[in-house]
């Protein structure tokens, strides 16, 4: 009798994390719309924002084309999804942690935020770098293959396709320094491991590079593989940083 009551309490228990969990889920797909609704409105200016790295390295070129009516009430749409997840996401994060956080341990919670705050972080972080920095001198590099003999058109579609790809891009890479720190914190590999990695890391920079653009020039290449290997030598010194704290500022 006991086995079947037993039995009955963690079917209940079950249901009972479906339902909170769909509630979560529902409350962070609110968040996800309203975000998108703003997103889709400020749609104009966002695109205006996309458009001034193009600009600043091609100051000719200050018109963009669309071939099509649909296409940029597509575009429109797209940024709405894509851009208001972004706005939503604090909101979407919050829900996720409400439903995760009780059935954490206190030292499970912690590394949890920091975890998901190094994330964040770095990804803006990322992004910010690359819309200021590379963005600019990579459109005038890529533009002056062509521009002597050839006529460019930016068409809004690839162009903004190409924007948030290189964002996505630029993003990513960016959690390497934060993901090196989470590996010597969960004390899976340390400072010494990284170090000897460094030549292997460097190969593995220009193999991605290499996949990234499609085996194009070499010097684009370079471009690309540079970020990714200063961005290890940046975990490792996090990573030495983080041990000498931990050792109590001693080395």
């Amino acid at each position: 009798m006991s086995e079947v009551k037993n039995t009955a309490e963690l079917k209940q228990s079950f249901v009972d994390h479906l339902v909170e969990l769909r509630g979560c889920l529902v409350k962070a797909f609110i968040g996800w719309a309203v975000g998108a609704i703003i997103a889709y409105i400020l749609s104009p200016k966002i695109i205006q924002v996309f458009l001034y790295p193009l600009f600043k390295a091609i100051p000719r070129e200050h018109i963009i084309y669309f071939r099509t009516f649909p296409e940029v009430f597509s575009t429109y749409l797209k940024l709405g999804i894509i851009v208001g997840f972004i706005i939503g996401s604090p909101y979407i994060l919050y829900q996720l942690w409400n439903f995760i956080a009780p059935g954490l341990y206190p030292h499970e919670q912690k590394w949890v935020k920091l975890t998901v705050f190094l994330t964040c972080f770095s990804f803006l972080i990322g992004d910010l770098v690359a819309y200021f920095l590379f963005l600019p001198y990579l459109l005038k590099f890529l533009y002056s293959f062509g521009e002597r003999f050839l006529v460019f058109k930016p068409f809004l579609t690839e162009y903004i396709n190409f924007i948030l790809k290189f964002f996505v891009f630029a993003g990513v890479i960016f959690q390497l320094p934060a993901f090196m720190i989470l590996l010597a914190k969960l004390e899976l590999v340390g400072l010494e491991e990284f170090s000897k990695f460094r030549p292997y890391a460097i190969i593995l920079s220009f193999v991605i590079a290499a996949v990234v653009t499609g085996g194009a020039d070499p010097l684009t290449q370079i471009l690309i593989a540079l970020p990714l290997t200063l961005l290890y030598e940046v975990g490792i010194i996090l990573v030495r940083l983080v041990q000498i704290k931990s050792k109590g500022g001693k080395p």
